[in-house]
């Protein structure tokens, strides 16, 4: 559900409309409720699961400004792949944007 986008609307809906509700509550989760919605509404739970994704694809929440770049999450994604740290944002500014917070000022030191 986090990697979702619109097309799982309908699948919401077609699994409460089957009695899902307080799903994050084990004693109300019935997981064939939601993968009977999936196969009803052609869903792949694959499809937003287990694909890879290009850093260029266009996320569900590439519209939200939380200032932090696009650029320095993928940067952040390759360097933990690499098994590299990024130090602390009070010992060295990453450069990741949300510095825009606080008037466009690093706390670190450049």
């Amino acid at each position: 559900m986090a990697k979702g986008d619109r097309r799982l609307c309908s699948m919401v809906e077609a699994a409460w409309r089957k009695g899902s509700k307080l799903d994050g509550w084990n004693e109300y989760f019935v997981p064939q409720r939601w993968y009977d919605a999936m196969a009803e509404q052609g869903i792949d739970p694959a499809f937003y699961a287990n694909r890879p994704r290009p850093f260029g694809e266009i996320l569900p929440w590439d519209h939200l400004d939380y200032c932090v770049t696009k650029e320095f999450l993928v940067r952040e994604n390759k360097r933990a792949h690499e098994d590299k740290t990024t130090p602390h944002c009070r010992t060295q500014c990453s450069g990741c944007g949300a510095n825009r917070l606080v008037g466009g000022t690093c706390f670190g030191k450049n």
